[in-house]
């Protein structure tokens, strides 16, 4: 192929992408570290990309809050602020209550099957040990609700709020009495869908949400310098 035919703005866009979703995904995964220092010129080596799609990949990464961009310095992996992670479980519980109110109101059934794979998928993760992939099924189970409920975009806002939370998920996973407490919140509020119970649909959402005050504080007494506040 001639490289004149080539789009090379699209190339870099591409690029930045996978770039952005692996540096992103190492991040959330704790690969990369709260604290660690990333350089523009080390990340693209590391990589074997240019700089440029590494400038790009590292603002969309400032814009979650995921690094800080400082002018003259290394870029650096954020710690967590106990603030921003509770302002953003406000916007996700506002979200998700108002999700919770309109599935009981639309829901027609047809997502009955993928709701149950999803949590024999879940408890596979629980029986098995391996949580690795108990996050992204979590994710799914919300996506779920949100096509339940006809809003599919709103898991875009609610996958902005949970990149301020993944990291404390990966950590409070560990532990797996929270995983297991996670997964019977989730069998309760299909339970609650499937019956049409509002009321008790949105008293679990809530409940579900509120167990990150707990993972907040499990995650400061065991890993303090992850946070800076």
């Amino acid at each position: 192929m001639n490289t004149s035919d080539i789009d090379l703005t699209q190339v870099r866009r591409t690029t930045a992408d996978e770039l952005f979703d692996q540096l992103r995904t190492d991040i959330e995964k704790l690969r990369l570290r709260p604290g660690t220092k990333l350089s523009e010129a080390n990340v693209a080596q590391q990589y074997s990309v240019s700089r440029q799609p590494v400038r790009e990949a590292l603002i969309r990464l400032d814009n979650l809050e995921l690094v800080q961009i400082r002018p003259q310095k290394a870029t650096i992996v954020r710690r967590m602020s106990k603030s921003t992670i509770r302002q953003a479980r406000f916007v996700r519980l506002s979200v998700e209550l108002e999700i919770a109110r309109r599935a009981c109101a639309h829901y027609d059934g047809r997502l009955d099957e993928a709701f149950q794979e999803n949590l024999n998928q879940q408890s596979a993760c629980l029986e098995t040990g391996i949580f690795k992939d108990f996050n992204r099924l979590d994710r799914k189970f919300h996506a779920l609700l949100c096509e339940a409920a006809g809003c599919v975009d709103a898991i875009d806002i609610i996958d902005q709020c949970k990149a301020k939370v993944d990291r404390l998920c990966v950590l409070s996973l560990t532990d797996p009495s929270s995983a297991q407490s996670i997964l019977d919140d989730h069998h309760r509020i299909l339970e609650s869908l499937l019956s049409r119970d509002v009321e008790q649909l949105c008293a679990q959402t809530e409940q579900h949400l509120q167990r990150l005050d707990a993972t907040i504080d499990y995650v400061q007494q065991n890993h303090e310098d992850y946070f800076d506040e």
